[in-house]
């Protein structure tokens, strides 16, 4: 009977343990596949390299990224590379349906990242913190993002003209580099649009912009000089136009240093 009860016993705290059970699967270990710029800066910010498994070629440009397998280009990523880097979480833009779709489909996890603007850009950061475990990480980067910010000036600052990639393309009020416009001291010469929308060289002529600004490699300031109606406006009188390093003003990546980059392309003196 003793013997019994010991063996009862015995099993029953066997049981308690698990005995016969299959121990737990530990989870994965989180390999993230990135197509926004603005995520890879922010991962790398973080100290989540060895999460980041793989980026589109587009994120190569992003300081710090350049030894990262490249597993794509935009929305076409190889299925295979990811397979062989054991991709299991994308972090793609809010455009990228259709990828996104495809990724879920096999089974991997996808993060979307929202139309950027210097508003949100903390909650982002914030994402991507607990995305991988690095709250700690993500309060100190928004931390530091939000004391290194100027303030929006009251004064009204030079009228600047924006070009984004050809004639007539200009950055908009309400778009990520408005904001950074705006906080770089600037009033917008397309102001009242959107986003990065289409603006007549009449209404830019009429606006009487004090400088204008291209992206580097899409046109050049003697080209823009010449063109109808822009020979008499204050930024031609004066040279400020200016290119625009586009890595230096990439979305989402170090905003606060792209703040003071276009501040000072902006504020230049003018040609005596």
């Amino acid at each position: 009977m003793r013997r019994g009860l010991l063996h009862l016993a015995a099993l029953a705290a066997c049981l308690a343990a698990g005995c016969g059970r299959e121990a737990p699967k530990e989870a994965a270990p989180l390999r993230i596949v990135s197509t926004s710029a603005a995520a890879t800066h922010i991962l790398l910010a973080l100290g989540a390299e060895e999460e980041l498994a793989a980026i589109d070629s587009h994120g190569s440009i992003v300081p710090g990224a350049e030894h990262i397998p490249v597993a794509g280009r935009g929305s076409v990523l190889s299925l295979e590379e990811l397979t062989r880097l054991r991709v299991n979480r994308a972090v793609l833009w809010y455009y990228q349906r259709e990828l996104a779709a495809s990724l879920r489909d096999r089974g991997i996890a996808v993060t979307t990242v929202p139309p950027l603007r210097l508003g949100n850009y903390a909650e982002l950061v914030q994402r991507l913190g607990e995305l991988t475990g690095r709250k700690r990480e993500a309060q100190r980067l928004v931390g530091e993002f939000q004391a290194a910010l100027p303030a929006a000036s009251e004064k009204t600052g030079p009228k600047v003209y924006w070009e984004l990639y050809g004639p007539g393309r200009a950055v908009g009020e309400e778009s990520y580099f408005g904001d950074l416009l705006r906080l770089a001291g600037a009033e917008n010469c397309a102001a009242g649009s959107a986003g990065g929308g289409s603006v007549s060289l009449e209404a830019v002529v009429a606006r009487s912009p004090e400088v204008i600004l291209f992206m580097e490699g899409s046109g050049s300031a003697a080209e823009i000089a010449a063109r109808p109606g822009l020979a008499g406006t204050p930024a031609v009188k004066s040279g400020r136009i200016h290119p625009v390093d586009r890595v230096r003003v990439l979305e989402g990546v170090d905003p606060a240093g792209a703040v003071r980059y276009l501040h000072e392309l902006i504020h230049r003196k003018e040609r005596k």
